[in-house]
């Protein structure tokens, strides 16, 4: 059991937005992707997809491609991107997942996961305050973005101390189904926090090239969190990220195309 990850699909299997139009390096990208995914993610794995998932405008439109994610081997959890348009309330979202039988996607917003004993926390991000685009109005919702991925965190971390795994209560669920589970065994097998791996996902980048310090970067820091992974970064832009080490934590860009449409391990 592996988790991987890959952003910035952009899926439009149901309107009229062909990725081509982006330059070379995104022609047949649905086909490619879909063939690397099949080659080595299999229904125990977990794919990790912070953002820029689907083109639709409404979640009618985006059900084709979440369909097609849906389709895919392994656990998909998702986050929002800033073309995520069809993204509504998280109850919307799930209700209308549940509604269409899409049962391999979870959504991650104000909340967290945990994986194999890997803690899975994040949120959207915005721009950042040093970025010259960065506008009066734009401070807001940064600062309101840095509470979200430090209340994802702080969830992931209470998700692992009640022995949840995948958002779900595995003592709870083994009593429920009559197994004879010893409930402090199971906690005593746990691993100590300390020595658990975090990931946390976001789709902007939580840091740029300069590797200024932000509120993004001190949270993550703060609860020790190993590995960010982010996307939003096309063509010429890949050479702006920061990929590398930063007081302990490593920032890894995955856009899909950056990835040539490949899902990296992680």
């Amino acid at each position: 059991m592996s988790i991987f990850a890959i952003a910035d699909l952009h899926l439009g299997l149901s309107v009229d937005k062909p990725m081509d139009v982006f330059g070379p390096a995104w022609t047949g990208h649905v086909e490619r992707l879909e063939k690397n995914w099949r080659e080595k993610i299999t229904s125990s794995d977990t794919v990790l997809i912070p953002g820029d998932i689907s083109w639709g405008i409404s979640m009618e439109e985006a059900l084709a491609d979440l369909q097609f994610i849906d389709g895919l081997p392994g656990t998909k959890i998702l986050s929002k991107g800033n073309h995520d348009y069809w993204w509504g309330t998280t109850k919307k979202v799930e209700d209308f997942m549940a509604a269409n039988g899409l049962t391999t996607l979870k959504i991650l917003k104000n909340k967290g996961f945990v994986v194999e004993n890997t803690l899975i926390a994040g949120t959207r991000g915005w721009i950042l305050p040093e970025n010259p685009e960065s506008k009066k109005e734009d401070e807001k919702i940064y600062l309101r973005e840095v509470g979200r991925l430090e209340r994802s965190l702080v969830d992931s971390i209470r998700a692992f101390e009640e022995g949840e795994a995948e958002g779900e209560d595995t003592a709870a669920k083994a009593l429920s189904e009559g197994e004879n589970t010893d409930v402090k065994a199971l906690s005593a097998e746990r691993p100590d926090i300390s020595s658990v791996r975090k990931i946390a996902m976001l789709h902007y980048p939580p840091v740029y090239e300069t590797g200024r310090e932000n509120g993004f970067t001190k949270v993550l820091e703060q609860y020790g969190f190993d590995l960010c992974l982010y996307g939003h970064l096309h063509g010429r832009a890949h050479q702006s990220a920061f990929n590398g080490e930063k007081n302990g934590v490593e920032y890894r860009l995955i856009a899909a195309d950056y990835l040539k449409f490949d899902p990296v391990k992680v």
